[in-house]
């Protein structure tokens, strides 16, 4: 049986319950995300790690423009990740597989947004060459609901939302697929690998 692991931010409403091969690993503004990752090196290796949260979103920055485009970062820990500390998840390197990102637009780069701090597609690519895992992430706004709408029911994410790229460790550009290897829905309906 393959082992998931799922970073879970407290801030995204909704839950996570326990499954046969699945850690649990929640985070909030309050926990650094170096405990997160103590909690995943100790699982061993992993094939898919799920990180659920909300992405930052907001602005072109070449034209400063406020505008509903993501790529700006994820909520996730009381550091999030960003481009300027991505280097961060080093401390997971060769631990993972697979990395799933289901969060808003993390992969989205608006035209003028290539190279700034609103490049989700580069930052996105950043995770996959500090932790030499391939890294799933969707260019879009991300919709979702909880298990009988209940405010810690079983999250539910559907179909990915625009086009879910996949980043590959050795650097080399991003392809867009159809889907992950595993999703979260595998996971939670018992029909991962």
């Amino acid at each position: 049986m393959a082992t998931y692991v799922a970073l879970r931010d407290r801030r995204l409403g909704g839950g996570v319950p326990a499954r046969r091969g699945l850690v649990i690993v929640n985070t909030d503004a309050g926990h650094a995300l170096g405990n997160a990752f103590m909690q995943i090196k100790a699982v061993g290796r992993v094939n898919t790690l799920f990180i659920l949260c909300h992405g930052y979103a907001g602005s072109n920055e070449r034209a400063q423009m406020s505008m509903d485009a993501g790529g700006m970062g994820l909520q996730l820990g009381r550091e999030g990740v960003f481009i300027s500390n991505v280097c961060l998840w080093s401390a997971i390197k060769n631990r993972v597989a697979n990395i799933v990102v289901y969060s808003c637009a993390a992969a989205d780069t608006q035209p003028g947004n290539e190279g700034t701090t609103a490049d989700g597609r580069y930052l996105m690519g950043a995770l996959a060459l500090h932790t030499n895992a391939f890294v799933y992430a969707a260019d879009k706004i991300q919709w979702y609901g909880t298990y009988n709408n209940l405010a810690n029911g079983r999250f539910d994410w559907g179909a990915w939302e625009g086009q879910l790229w996949q980043f590959p460790p050795d650097g080399s550009p991003p392809t867009i697929v159809p889907c992950a290897p595993v999703e979260f829905a595998d996971v939670m309906g018992g029909t991962a690998p």
